[in-house]
């Protein structure tokens, strides 16, 4: 059985982009290690990740992310069953969103400008996979 999880939080600091890649290159480690897949979105000091693999390795890595010091606010809005991998080409797909992006996908303009709500995340949770999938879309 696999599962995604999307959780949105706040960066407890402005991350650089050697911070960032440094995030990153850890995160794929650690996913590799883990069998997780994913994607990773950054902008206006919040993150927006979808998680999938085994629910012992997606909570695990979840419960991680949530003792890491530089994310704070951190809140679930998606933990679903799947029958397959969506995100299985990346061990942690990344995107920094930002004028180009938003430029491609304008529906999400507003999220991109103001950073991930996670009210308005835990109220329609599609939205969150929806986003994550448009900037998927971009990547194929």
């Amino acid at each position: 059985m696999l599962i995604q999880l999307i959780y949105s939080s706040t960066a407890s600091a402005d991350f650089s982009p050697a911070e960032l890649t440094a995030i990153l290159e850890q995160s794929i480690a650690n996913n590799q290690a883990n069998a997780v897949t994913g994607l990773l979105l950054y902008t206006n000091g919040s993150f927006l990740q979808l998680l999938e693999g085994s629910p012992a390795a997606v909570d695990a890595t979840y419960a991680r992310i949530a003792r890491d010091p530089r994310h704070h606010a951190i809140e679930p809005h998606l933990r679903t069953p799947i029958h397959q991998r969506e995100f299985s080409q990346w061990h942690m797909g990344f995107r920094q969103l930002d004028a180009a992006t938003a430029s491609a996908l304008p529906q999400f303009a507003p999220v991109f400008e103001q950073g991930f709500d996670p009210q308005r995340l835990t109220a329609s949770p599609d939205e969150g996979l929806a986003i994550l999938r448009a900037i998927a879309g971009l990547d194929s």
